[in-house]
């Protein structure tokens, strides 16, 4: 009877244990979440590293530009990502997990700023290039917002600490991480605006359907805790 129970709870497991949870993502606009030439660091692989210790499902992070991930998805190339449901590839043969966390885009002024309102802000704003931002925030620039663009947020940030612009709008978390590499009091800067929020979802392909429940299941008891986990997060390799 015994042998007969393990080779049924064999066969029942081998789907899950034998399949991998490929997330794509990029390196472009996601740390500390994830990030490095392979994604090899950040918040959410840590969880992702706790999810395939307790599983026992292996699980790997893609690099894949976002125009390419719907391309991907339909090639088998991989079967999940992180996203907001409204920015999801392929939405209906996606299953959202979540949310896991919150992704959100903060104001951040040089010191002695007002920052009640969006009305308040006037003067230079570091924004990244080619990113869309909110209509409050878009229909000041040009008007009483000058604004100076950079190809990433390093370079935004490195911008913003040399005073050449008043106010910076960045991912509060990925603020933080970049701050405390360089030793920067982050809290000097922070306002209350927010500009963006929005939740983030692990989504994956309905075909999945071991992968879900394993997923489903590991999150129902497992938290993000991104305050914790950043100040041990590695420097970004470039």
């Amino acid at each position: 009877m015994r042998v007969v129970l393990f080779f049924v709870m064999a066969v029942w497991l081998h789907p899950v244990s034998s399949q991998t949870l490929q997330i794509m993502g990029s390196d472009e606009g996601f740390m500390p979440f994830y990030y490095g030439s392979e994604l090899r660091a950040g918040i959410l692989v840590e969880v992702i590293n706790d999810f395939t210790m307790e599983t026992g499902i292996s699980a790997d992070f893609l690099p894949m530009a976002r125009k390419r991930q719907a391309w991907a998805l339909e090639r088998g190339l991989a079967n999940a990502v992180f996203a907001n449901p409204l920015w999801m590839p392929l939405p209906d043969r996606m299953h959202a997990v979540g949310p896991l966390l919150t992704w959100r885009d903060r104001v951040f002024a040089q010191p002695g700023l007002k920052t009640d309102s969006f009305d308040d802000l006037e003067g230079g704003i570091c924004l990244r290039r080619w990113f869309v931002y909110s209509d409050r925030l878009e229909e000041r620039i040009g008007s009483q917002l000058v604004r100076h663009d950079a190809y990433n947020t390093q370079q935004m940030l490195q911008m913003f600490l040399r005073n050449r612009c008043d106010y910076v709008v960045m991912n509060e978390m990925e603020f933080r991480f970049l701050a405390q590499l360089g030793s920067i009091d982050p809290d000097r800067y922070k306002t209350e605006l927010i500009d963006a929020e929005w939740p983030v979802y692990l989504g994956i392909l309905k075909t999945e359907t071991a992968l879900i429940e394993a997923v489903e299941a590991f999150f129902t008891t497992y938290t993000v805790d991104e305050e914790a986990m950043l100040p041990e997060l590695p420097r970004p390799d470039r």
